[in-house]
This record gives structure tokens, sequence and C-alpha cells, in this order.
């Protein structure tokens, strides 16, 4: 569940997705697959966007460039599974952010 932006100098509450950027991350294949969910708020999508890694992370980076509306986007994102065992609820899932 989404609950704040993925940006950590922001973290603005999500209480409706008016505008910015959601990704639905895929992992795994057939039965075990895990579907996580990210969203950067309007403002913060304005500078920033969503970066995949070759790891199979999920990081922050720096938008090059002004191509930002303000329209709401959804994407679906396969990615590799990253890890041994899946996640028990309440584990952390805080973001990384990619260096400049």
């Amino acid at each position: 569940m989404i609950d704040r932006c993925f940006n950590p100098a922001c973290r603005r509450e999500l209480r409706y997705l008016q505008d910015g950027r959601v990704v639905r991350v895929i992992r795994g294949k057939a039965e075990d697959v895990s579907v996580e969910h990210y969203w950067l708020c309007g403002a913060c999508y304005a500078t920033h966007d969503f970066e995949f890694p070759s790891d199979g992370s999920v990081a922050l980076r720096d938008r090059s460039g002004g191509d930002h509306t303000d329209q709401f986007y959804l994407r679906d994102v396969l990615l590799p599974e990253r890890r041994n065992r899946k996640r028990a609820p309440g584990d952390s899932r805080a973001p990384s952010i990619a260096p400049l």
C-alpha cells in the first residue's frame, strides 16, 4: 500500500492521486510473484523520476529536463527478483537514493 511520496526528502502523505507518478513493480514468476507500488507526488515528479538499476532495486534520480506536466502517470515495471525470501508484513520498504 502506498502511503507516502517515495522521495525521502518529501514523504508527503498520499491522500488522493491527483498528480505525480505511480509505478507498479512486479517481481518473480508464476505463483511466486510479488507486487509493490511506489508514488512520487506531483512536486517531486517535476524534479525527480524513478530509476530501476540492474540489481532489481527502485531508486530516485534527478530529472534532466522540464518535461513534467500536471498529469497522473501509472506504469508497470517488471524487475528481477532480488531477494531470497518474501517480505513479512511490516518489514521496512525504505527507498534507496541513487548517487548523483
